[in-house]
């Protein structure tokens, strides 16, 4: 299967960063409920220009109606990868 995104470590440090390979316009909204279902985290804020979950642990992923993700506070790349890799069907299935 193809990759659907790149992920990367953010310039600062503090985060993994991942982008879809094609552009994209989300309703983050409509994808609100499914997304909390899926992951098990918590909407700390939907809005239309931005969603950020949060789990127990405090991790954070904050996520981009372009389908952008800022996954914070993950410990590992391979952490990073995995939630990106759980949540990447539902966002990028247009791809």
């Amino acid at each position: 299967m193809t990759e659907q995104f790149v992920l990367k470590l953010c310039s600062d440090r503090t985060a993994f960063e991942v982008r879809p390979k094609k552009s994209l316009a989300l309703d983050l909204l409509s994808l609100k409920n499914e997304l909390v279902d899926m992951t098990g985290m918590k909407a700390r804020l939907c809005l239309a220009a931005i969603l950020l979950l949060e789990d127990d642990q405090g991790r954070v992923v904050s996520i981009f109606p372009t389908g952008r993700l800022l996954l914070r506070k993950f410990s590992t790349q391979d952490s990073a990868e995995e939630i990106a890799r759980l949540i990447a069907p539902l966002l990028y299935s247009t791809i």
